[in-house]
C-alpha cells in the first residue's frame, strides 16, 4: 500500500501546474495545500476548512478500501478537496465554483501535457476514478463545495 500522504502532496503539486487554476487562486500557489493530520496541532479538519482563506483548495485524506478493478483486489484511496472561491465582482457571472470544477478535472497541468482527469498522480496508482463535487455548509453558515476523488492502486499481476 502506498504513503497517503505523497498521494495527497502529488496532486497538490499537479494542481498547482495549472496555469489557469493559479489565476483563480489570485496567482498564488501556496492557496493550495495539503491537509495532513497532526496530533494535537492538526486534528481538526473541520476547523481547518472554516480557517481556509478564499480562494483556496485543501487537499485531504479521507481513507482507503479494499477494492476491485479488473478482477484484482486493489486499495482504493479517497481524496476530498475542498474549494472556496475568489471573490468574483457582480458584474462577472457566477461561475467560480463551475470553473473551478472544470480546471479540477480537465486543466491541463503544464508537467503532464494531459487533462487532470486523465494525469498520473501517483505512480503506483491509475488517474483518478470520475470525481464529485457537492456543497457544503461550515458551522458559520457559509458555502464551500467539496471535490471527491478517489484514486486505484495499480495491483500486483
Amino acid at each position: 500500500m502506498i504513503d497517503t500522504s505523497a498521494l495527497v502532496d502529488n496532486l497538490v503539486s499537479t494542481l498547482r501546474d495549472i496555469p489557469d487554476l493559479i489565476v483563480q487562486m489570485n496567482g498564488a500557489h501556496d492557496r493550495i495545500y495539503s491537509y495532513h493530520d497532526h496530533y494535537p496541532k492538526r486534528s481538526s479538519l473541520p476547523l481547518a476548512i472554516h480557517q481556509m482563506p478564499a480562494p483556496a483548495i485543501m487537499v485531504a485524506w479521507q481513507g482507503t478500501a479494499a477494492g476491485s478493478f479488473g478482477g484484482t483486489d486493489v486499495w482504493k484511496h479517497q481524496v476530498t478537496l475542498y474549494l472556496r472561491a475568489r471573490e468574483t465582482p457582480d458584474a462577472e457571472p457566477p461561475a467560480a465554483y463551475y470553473r473551478l470544477f472544470r480546471l479540477i478535472t480537465k486543466g491541463v497541468p503544464a508537467s503532464a501535457g494531459v487533462p487532470m482527469i486523465n494525469a498520473t498522480i501517483h505512480p503506483s496508482c491509475y488517474p483518478m476514478d470520475l470525481p464529485s463535487i457537492q456543497r457544503q455548509t461550515d458551522a458559520e453558515g457559509l458555502d464551500y463545495f467539496e471535490v471527491t476523488m478517489s484514486f486505484t492502486e495499480i495491483g500486483d499481476e
